[in-house]
């Protein structure tokens, strides 16, 4: 099994676009971790677990609440980080729109393919992920892949075969898991190699 899991609350507010900004997790993103994201994934029972973390601080501080309990280890894997915002990274929405109308219109008719200024796609963000996911749904241990919201939505759209325009009908929470079969996974993305 993959056990999808993002990062708990970190200290930015919404409306702030946050791509590779190295953020924290705020006190109550390590609490709801502790508290909720650990039993739930403590109760799924994952066999012989892999930890494997984007190198981020807040998901690392996720992937070592997870750890201390687990005591698998953990492994990171750059392919896992956010999507890279660019120059757009830490700024407010409402600062890009103002600043950026144009890219910013091109970017709600293209979520797949535009890139911002000096950053990537979902696309790229996909395709370094699945590089990385595909290969490690062939090894015999529980997945556990701490990551992001913008990597779970891009993976979650090839196991579903949903275009990757519509990823953000995807709604990871902040400490959410999200399971799925590697047999499965393989078999919907083979597609897309």
């Amino acid at each position: 099994m993959i056990y999808l899991v993002r990062h708990g609350e970190t200290v930015l507010h919404k409306g702030i676009c946050i791509g590779q900004t190295d953020i924290p997790l705020a006190e109550k993103g390590i609490a709801h971790v502790s508290q909720n994201t650990l039993p739930q994934l403590l109760a799924l029972q994952p066999e012989n677990p892999r930890i494997i973390a984007s190198p981020l601080r807040r998901t690392m501080q996720t992937a070592e609440i997870l750890d201390n309990e687990l005591g698998a280890g953990i492994e990171t894997e750059s392919a896992l980080k956010e999507i890279d915002m660019g120059k757009w990274d830490g700024l407010t929405f409402s600062y890009i729109q103002k600043n950026w109308p144009e890219a910013y219109e091109q970017r709600g008719d293209d979520f797949a393919h535009f890139r911002t200024p000096k950053g990537e796609s979902f696309f790229d963000v996909q395709q370094r992920a699945l590089e990385v996911v595909l290969p490690l749904c062939k090894t015999p241990e529980s997945l556990i892949l701490v990551t992001h919201a913008g990597v779970i939505r891009t993976l979650l759209c090839a196991a579903n075969q949903t275009p990757l325009q519509e990823l953000f009908t995807y709604k990871p929470a902040t400490g959410s898991i999200t399971l799925l079969s590697k047999q499965i996974f393989l078999e919907k993305t083979l597609y897309l190699e």
